[in-house]
């Protein structure tokens, strides 16, 4: 864990004045989501922020010529933490993904020990393979020749659990490292709130990621800074899962043990969310779904797998016409 400085914690409901926007800075953070982690900065309702989220593995990438080695990982995809003003354990926090601005530099890639999934997928020795990138406002230059568009998310986001201090490394009820790439700007990402403040944890950003990120290491990695916004709802009753939402789409995101479970949650709460705010009875809701949702692992290499479950709005929305 990177140590916290020996400031005092700031009370939940202590907003600094005369700043133009709050920011929780990348030199104190976390590599666990836990209630006793204290907020760097807190924030009333509504109020937009900026979070400051470092590498993934701490750091160490300071120039192109830098290359990851396992000798070089000083953190597990350390957070920031922001309080809430107001939250309290039973409410639903609403982030919402104003707009995620990447470093220039970024990197991906594993050695054998640390991506067993490379060596299932096609056994082999696959030694070192890592590579390093330069990232501009709308492109990573993968090489001379291969340019890939910018799509940055946030791969860990998530609230301090009630009771349990839980690795960055794994996602659940609570958000942590889902690696979803729909938590991007323009979405709101609903999680719960277990302690007061419900201390937002947010880290792990990533330029671009494919689907099962196979690699282990992302996607591309890297710093970021991140405009967010915080709202508070009240949690529905039956809420096991994330929930995200944009403008065509709602989504529910699993993380459990295997991709399996993550599915059949993911799905279970899909349908519940269309009856309790669309109004659909079960049965034609779960019908519905086998005709138009998506759905799809974004990653299996956590502790936790994540599928996403998606339906689109415009025909949800004709239920209500």
């Amino acid at each position: 864990m990177m140590l916290p400085s020996s400031k005092p914690p700031r009370p939940y409901g202590a907003i600094e004045r005369n700043i133009a926007m709050l920011t929780a800075k990348r030199d104190i953070t976390y590599n666990y989501h836990s209630r006793h982690n204290p907020p760097q900065i807190a924030v009333q309702p509504g109020q937009p922020f900026l979070a400051e989220t470092e590498l993934c593995t701490g750091g160490w990438l300071t120039s192109q010529e830098d290359v990851w080695t396992p000798d070089k990982t000083c953190a597990l995809n350390p957070t920031v933490v922001i309080a809430v003003a107001d939250a309290k354990p039973g409410d639903l926090l609403a982030v919402d993904i104003l707009s995620i601005t990447p470093d220039t530099l970024g990197y991906t890639g594993f050695v054998n020990a640390s991506n067993p999934l490379a060596c299932r997928i096609l056994p082999r020795d696959w030694g070192l393979n890592v590579k390093t990138v330069r990232i501009d406002e709308h492109v990573v230059h993968w090489s001379d020749k291969i340019k890939l568009p910018v799509a940055p998310m946030i791969g860990t986001l998530g609230t301090a659990p009630g009771e349990e201090t839980l690795s960055n490394a794994k996602g659940g009820v609570h958000g942590g490292n889902m690696d979803v790439q729909e938590v991007r700007a323009g979405s709101t990402v609903y999680l719960p709130v277990e302690v007061d403040g419900a201390l937002l944890h947010v880290g792990d950003a990533h330029a671009l990621q494919g689907d099962g990120e196979i690699n282990c290491s992302g996607g591309i990695e890297c710093r970021s800074v991140v405009k967010l916004r915080a709202r508070l709802l009240k949690r529905p009753p039956e809420y096991r899962c994330v929930r995200i939402e944009d403008a065509a789409h709602i989504m529910t995101v699993g993380c459990e043990r295997t991709p399996e479970e993550s599915f059949h949650l993911a799905v279970e709460q899909m349908v519940l969310w269309m009856v309790d705010d669309y109004a659909f009875p079960i049965e034609e809701a779960y019908l519905l779904m086998g005709q138009v949702m998506e759905a799809r692992c974004t990653q299996f290499v956590n502790p936790t797998s994540s599928y996403i479950c998606k339906m689109p709005k415009g025909i949800l929305q004709q239920a209500n016409a």
